[in-house]
């Protein structure tokens, strides 16, 4: 597809979605995603952390002799020891394979369900599974509540300063009008709202804004719960977080010279 600027400036970008990375007139761009991956792993690893944890804890309780909340006496023998050494080192593969399914499931049927609004045909069947259905149910009440004017889904974004120093490229949940404002909304089936899913939202927004030459877009990070059915809102101005992305960016730009030196 071809991005176009306000100014003039056209751009052909491709979208390879296997490998999930972006090309601009042949080279390869950072994606948004993975300049943030760089920088701030830390809510992934306190995450991996908390899903051996609670294995590790479910897989105790039923070889405990002395059943009080505050301590407890157990019996395993070597096998289970075994199988819970092994469970609590790829629990969080497990959780991460099976929330990420969930996440595509339920992004895919958001991108039905606003390109229905958007160009009508036929509403989407809800999918079945209950943590799915959940995140929709969520999706459902805060549509109806914030009723949003939806304007694009899943837009393609490239970023690059007339001055060619900084790039990158990404792709937009979706654009909408919301108590006429415009937003930038990042759909996320997550346990809570992580810091830097500020600056992935925060990317998308100003390279749209730089694209047509407008005031910054709102960004809006919502969160649909799997477990309970609720949204979480978190709507928020973009523009004091520009320079931590820009910051970002030239840390991967860095790292990613520094691996191709030492190879």
């Amino acid at each position: 597809m071809v991005i176009k600027y306000k100014d003039g400036r056209e751009f052909q970008l491709i979208f390879d979605a296997d490998m999930h990375s972006y090309k601009v007139d042949g080279e390869k761009v950072p994606s948004v995603t993975k300049v943030i991956d760089a920088c701030f792993p830390k809510h992934l690893t306190d995450w991996a952390v908390a899903e051996g944890a609670d294995f590790f804890k479910a897989s105790l309780e039923p070889y405990r002799l002395a059943p009080t909340e505050e301590s407890g006496t157990f019996m395993l023998p070597a096998k289970v020891v075994t199988h819970i050494y092994k469970g609590v080192q790829t629990a969080y593969k497990v959780i991460g394979r099976d929330a990420a399914q969930i996440g595509t499931i339920v992004h895919d049927w958001i991108e039905l369900a606003i390109g229905y609004k958007l160009h009508g045909g036929k509403a989407p069947k809800v999918p079945n599974g209950d943590e799915v259905k959940n995140c929709i149910k969520a999706y459902k009440d805060w549509s109806r509540e914030r009723k949003p004017t939806w304007l694009a889904s899943e837009q393609k974004i490239y970023y690059h300063d007339p001055g060619g120093v900084n790039c990158y490229a990404g792709t937009v949940d979706a654009l909408a009008e919301i108590d006429g404002k415009l937003c930038v909304i990042d759909f996320k089936t997550s346990k809570k709202i992580y810091k830097p899913y500020h600056l992935q939202v925060t990317a998308y927004a100003h390279a749209i804004a730089e694209q047509d030459q407008i005031d910054t877009p709102m960004g809006m990070i919502l969160r649909l719960d799997k477990e309970t059915g609720v949204f979480q809102e978190k709507l928020f101005d973009p523009k004091p977080h520009m320079q931590m992305f820009f910051h970002c960016l030239d840390l991967k730009a860095w790292n990613t010279a520094r691996i191709k030196h030492e190879g």
